[in-house]
């Protein structure tokens, strides 16, 4: 921005300022409405790439959630396999899964909109297993039988990713999300059919990802052909 060239308007933005003695919130307002009467909106700013787990930081986080437990290592892979929110997730039932057509129907996604996530063969046959007859009630449940809060969701995947000696980032829920959109799209999803499987409404909000991968593509190549 050319500061110098706004100097004369500054200095009689002042002077006018100074002589009707304008307070500071004042001056806000006047700003504000001067920027509503022409019509000027804030630049829109390029979104950078997400913060995500590497493959191998991945594969260490899922193998140090099994080794903590069966369960864990299973809700686990399934936040990450279905990319869901920490809040979609935890309100996850048992028959919220059509295990023949292996998929999983997220019902409380943003914006309460209901959603259908594929799955994969091997995730599918792992939840039949560990709900054998059950039907109802939530996918995972506390030792008292209870659903799990998001917070202490959150706080297994902290404890998880500590265990697996992952500090280039702090892993919270939204970065397996992240981790997991990242990934289906250095394989080739399609933006389009990534909007739907993440819950997106806006095609630029899934942008971020492929942008993601583009760049570890690039990087990839560069190491090989370098």
């Amino acid at each position: 921005m050319d500061t110098p060239g706004f100097k004369h308007i500054i200095n009689l933005i002042a002077k006018n300022f100074a002589k009707e003695n304008i307070t500071y919130s004042q001056s806000q307002y006047i700003f504000k409405e001067v920027r509503k009467k022409l019509e000027l909106k804030p630049e829109k700013k390029n979104r950078g790439t997400v913060k995500r787990l590497s493959r191998k930081e991945y594969q260490n986080f899922i193998n140090a959630a099994y080794e903590k437990s069966s369960q864990t290592g299973l809700m686990m892979q399934t936040l990450f396999e279905t990319a869901a929110r920490v809040d979609e997730f935890t309100s996850l039932n048992a028959d919220d899964i059509y295990f023949g057509e292996l998929r999983i129907i997220i019902r409380s996604g943003k914006g309460n909109k209901r959603r259908e996530v594929p799955m994969e063969e091997h995730l599918t046959r792992l939840l039949s297993t560990h709900l054998k007859e059950r039907k109802t009630g939530p996918i995972f449940r506390t030792q008292r039988g209870t659903r799990f809060t998001n917070r202490r969701i959150q706080q297994i995947v902290k404890e998880i990713a500590e265990s697996a000696d992952i500090s280039s980032i702090e892993v919270t829920p939204h970065t397996l999300r992240h981790t997991r959109a990242t990934f289906l799209a250095e394989n080739g999803m399609s933006k389009d059919h990534l909007q739907v499987f993440l819950g997106h409404d806006l095609p630029g909000t899934t942008q971020i990802y492929t942008k993601t991968a583009a760049i570890d593509t690039d990087r990839e190549f560069r190491k090989i052909t370098g």
